[in-house]
């Protein structure tokens, strides 16, 4: 976790620290003076109507979204050019695609090929490489491209925001003209991260999307890999009131010899996994409702970057250690 550095109020002289009285600790700025607190109630607040012009030109985008299939595709990054692997025995719990499947034609490097060869292979043998039972996020591609359940987009003017709860994934795509950070920010808020950094801007009807900054991952559970040099560019656009298309060129330097080309399609949902689709020319506003449940892993991964299973037993040896750990550290502060 990255530090937190609290600036100092004032400057330091060999024989006094000197705080400005009127200075916020935290914030910044002036603290709420008496006045403004005893006429809070008649103050007159700006009201969002010129904000919100801003965004009365842009398409509708805002909405749940499930990602759509085509016919006998699975959910892998790419279903249109994936080999599906062996159907699982009937009754068995399947999650993602299949065992040994894999996505056909992706442009790695010889070496990267032949890893990912192996990967599929050790699917096909019952291990998984897929860490997100061990509480990691899906992140950004793997989230709006491979999640069997839909993703909101909230939309403002200068940012536009993606969520996924079940994928434990969000981003934000900044779209008020900044570049990508070239430097860790004082308190570290800028640096490899799951989703990655997301710049934007209209061009027409389609939204041009430049993604840097992740943390290597999973494109699905095939597992097909990227590194932290994944560049990815998307144009989103609406091809019918609640369709809308992705179109993704993907470079990775080392990774992939040459440049990938994804699309995936997604549909406006009034709900969740198995809604029907909206009535023609209507749009649906619904969006996730959110819960607060903890992620505890039933797997862990192991030295070799395989899933490896946490016993019952285990896991509450694991949280009777941790809430005693809680309880001496409570018993210290006090």
């Amino acid at each position: 976790m990255p530090k937190r550095i609290i600036p100092m109020l004032g400057l330091v002289t060999s024989s006094a620290l000197l705080v400005t009285p009127v200075e916020a600790q935290f914030g910044g700025g002036a603290y709420p003076t008496a006045d403004q607190i005893a006429e809070a109630d008649s103050y007159q607040p700006p009201k969002l109507d010129t904000y919100a012009a801003k965004l009365a030109s842009q398409p509708d985008m805002t909405g749940s979204w499930m990602v759509m299939l085509p016919p006998g595709g699975d959910f892998t990054f790419d279903p249109e050019h994936s080999h599906m692997g062996t159907p699982p025995v009937l009754g068995e719990a399947v999650f993602g695609p299949t065992a040994g499947t894999y996505i056909k034609d992706i442009p790695y490097t010889p070496e990267y090929q032949a890893l990912y060869q192996q990967y599929v292979q050790e699917t096909a043998e019952g291990k998984s490489r897929d860490p997100f039972p061990a509480c990691v996020p899906y992140g950004v591609p793997r989230m709006f491209a491979a999640s069997p359940v839909p993703f909101d987009i909230i939309q403002a003017p200068e940012v536009m925001v993606w969520y996924n709860d079940y994928a434990r994934t969000d981003r934000r795509i900044f779209l008020n003209g900044i570049g990508h950070p070239t430097q860790p920010t004082p308190t570290g808020e800028f640096g490899p991260t799951y989703s990655g950094h997301s710049i934007g801007r209209w061009e027409g009807n389609t939204l041009v999307v430049e993604t840097v900054g992740f943390i290597a991952g999973f494109y699905d559970t095939t597992p097909a890999p990227y590194s932290e040099n994944l560049h990815m560019v998307e144009r989103l656009r609406l091809i019918d009131t609640n369709i809308l298309q992705i179109q993704m060129t993907l470079t990775d330097p080392g990774v992939l010899a040459t440049p990938w080309g994804v699309t995936r399609y997604f549909q406006r949902v009034a709900g969740g996994f198995g809604t029907p689709p909206p009535a023609p020319g209507t749009i649906p506003r619904a969006f996730i409702n959110l819960n607060d449940r903890l992620c505890v892993p039933n797997v862990e991964m192991d030295e070799n970057g395989f899933q490896k299973a946490i016993l019952p037993a285990e896991q509450e040896a694991r949280n009777a250690a941790k809430a005693k750990a809680a309880a001496e550290a409570s018993g210290r502060r006090k």
